[in-house]
């Protein structure tokens, strides 16, 4: 075997070999848990000493030769003094107590990493294996261990000192050099005290101090390694788990959010409807559907949004209105517009169209419906019932003004012949023309009321009953068969029933029974007053609504035309002479609706 000069060729075999099974075996320390050194610093020693002590014990040179290991070349471990060969005389030691070699290095290796009970655990193990062998360790070996517990032990606590290097390598590189040079030195005392001093004792010394320098280098790198991979994969997990914590709670959030959207969306009294920049539906809320009459889930394609947009486009009472008012409006344009639409089936909305923007850009718009149908109707109801006012009161007036003239002719004519025969006429005409102003001033009060609150929905059968009881003593059967039907009518609508019902009695001859029912006119509804009194002569069905026709003030059925008309309802009289009245009340859609009914 040719040797290189200072570095004998078996001793590097012998140490690159048990070097070999050191570094398999402390990738162990790979395996040690990472809930080990965050709960304890002591269970994390106490696991950094059993493994280093497991790889120390199995290494020892001393163990292998007792189980038949060749005696020229240990297996595992190496002594300088024994790999000197022939030249430097017989083995300065018995080889059966050899415990060191190159494992001593986890010795100080294990304090630098995890404190000195692990130093202290991998020495122990070393001695214990010394007795395993058969012998008891050298006083020098007791040395080497002890120095190296305390080497370890301060450089672990040198680490947490603001003055030591804080570059892992130059602290490993620190404690490999001064760990080989006690090596060295105590390898030249043991050679003094064994009387080996020769030229051969220094060239072992470099070999010596190389291998252990570089080994605790090697050896501390890949600790430093595996340390810093486990605390990779730690800061992974971790990371990992607040991302996880974060998504969690991030999702929760959103969905609190959602459900909270959702909550406003389906709360609010209007209807919403959301689409893109291409007028593709997008979502709208139940009241939409129920407005809109559209299925409860949105269109799940373009082609369904536009069979869904044709419907809409087909239910308004003014679609070319609507579609000439948003046909100008750009798809970048950020303005809200307003304008009122009509549908057919008698509901007039107020729409509003809102862009939705994210950020500044524009990706869709909010379609917003208010229902502002009793709105509207109570104001064309007002203003109906104020224009009605107003040419009542001036009728009204004109004819009072006509009873004046009259009576002031018979005043005049009195007065140039007061014995004239033709007096007491005068006097009588005069009598009749007062009583006429009395009943004039007396309706008078009757409409003095009409418009003056707003129009309401009211029960019809309730109103109708109510405005009956007065004629209760009349032997009169009354019967109401209108249901749950609510009418939106002006607040005098009892007064029309009472001026039917007294109509009846008084030019129905010998009426004993009053009936209300209901008839369908799609998509109005027929309200129909039948009594089985004398009827209405055919010449006469369209005279009774005028003002002033009739046997008694000629005003009752004027006002009823009047009242109903106010929220739009007609009135005719459509029955058979002989079989009673039949007065028909059209009531427009969106003037009716029938309240729900619980059944138990």
């Amino acid at each position: 075997m040719i040797d290189l000069p200072f570095i004998p060729i078996d001793m590097v075999k012998s140490a690159v070999e048990n070097f070999a099974v050191i570094v398999a075996l402390l990738l162990l320390y790979y395996f040690i848990p990472d809930t080990v050194r965050s709960r304890s610093k002591l269970l994390f020693s106490l696991c950094v000493g059993l493994i280093f002590g497991f790889i120390a014990f199995i290494t020892i040179p001393a163990l292998w030769q007792a189980l038949g290991a060749a005696p020229a070349a240990p297996l595992l471990g190496f002594d300088p003094l024994s790999l000197a060969g022939p030249t430097a005389g017989a083995p300065l030691q018995d080889l059966g107590n050899r415990i060191l070699g190159i494992n001593v290095i986890l010795v100080p290796l294990s304090g630098f990493i995890a404190g000195p009970v692990s130093a202290v655990i991998v020495a122990g193990a070393l001695l214990l294996g010394s007795l395993a062998a058969g012998g008891p360790p050298q006083p020098m070996d007791i040395i080497t261990l002890v120095l190296g517990i305390l080497l370890g032990a301060l450089f672990y606590w040198c680490r947490t000192w603001d003055r030591f290097p804080r570059s892992y390598l130059v602290q490993v590189i620190l404690l490999g050099a001064g760990f080989a040079l006690m090596d060295s030195v105590l390898l030249v005392i043991r050679s003094q005290d064994q009387a080996s001093t020769g030229p051969g004792t220094l060239p072992l010394t470099l070999p010596s101090f190389v291998i252990c320098c570089v080994g605790i280098i090697i050896l501390g790198l890949i600790v430093g390694f595996i340390d810093r991979k486990k605390q990779a994969e730690k800061e992974i997990r971790d990371y990992r788990d607040r991302l996880e914590g974060l998504v969690k709670e991030r999702t929760t959030e959103l969905r609190q959010a959602n459900s909270l959207l959702k909550a406003a969306f389906e709360a609010t009294a209007d209807g919403i409807v959301v689409t893109d920049t291409e007028d593709v539906i997008r979502g709208y809320n139940r009241k939409a559907a129920r407005i809109l009459n559209l299925p409860e889930s949105p269109p799940q394609d373009a082609g369904e949004s536009r069979r869904y947009t044709d419907q809409i486009v087909a239910s308004l009472s003014e679609p070319e209105k609507v579609i000439r008012h948003f046909a100008e409006l750009a798809a970048s344009s950020g303005q809200v517009v307003t304008t009122d639409v009509k549908f057919t089936g008698g509901g007039q909305f107020e729409l509003y169209v809102h862009p939705q923007e994210i950020g500044n850009q524009i990706i869709g718009r909010v379609w917003s419906l208010h229902d502002i149908t009793e709105q509207r109707m109570a104001e064309e109801a007002l203003r109906s019932a104020n224009n009605k006012l107003i040419l009542l009161s001036s009728i009204t007036r004109h004819d009072i003004l006509n009873q004046l003239t009259a009576l002031h002719a018979c005043i005049d004519l009195m007065k140039e012949n007061p014995e004239d025969r033709a007096v007491p006429g005068y006097l009588d005409l005069m009598e009749k023309t007062i009583e006429v102003i009395r009943l004039q001033v007396e309706f008078t009060s009757d409409y003095q009321d009409l418009g003056q609150k707003e129009p309401v929905w009211q029960d019809i059968c309730q109103v109708f009953l109510a405005a009956a009881e007065p004629f209760a003593n009349r032997n009169i059967t009354f019967s109401c068969d209108t249901g749950a039907l609510e009418c939106y009518a002006d607040a005098l609508i009892g007064r029309v029933f009472y001026n039917m019902i007294d109509n009846s009695i008084r030019h129905g001859g010998y009426v004993s029974a009053i009936r209300l029912f209901l008839e369908k006119a799609d998509p109005d509804l027929i309200l129909v007053y039948e009594d089985n009194g004398i009827g209405v002569a055919p010449e006469e069905k369209d005279k009774i609504f005028l003002k002033g026709f009739g046997k008694h003030t000629g005003l009752g059925m004027f006002l009823i035309r009047e009242i109903l008309s106010i929220t739009g309802m007609t009135i005719r009289e459509t029955g058979i002479p002989g079989t009673g009245v039949r007065f028909e009340i059209r009531i427009p859609a969106g003037a009716f609706k029938f309240r729900p009914t619980t059944g138990k």
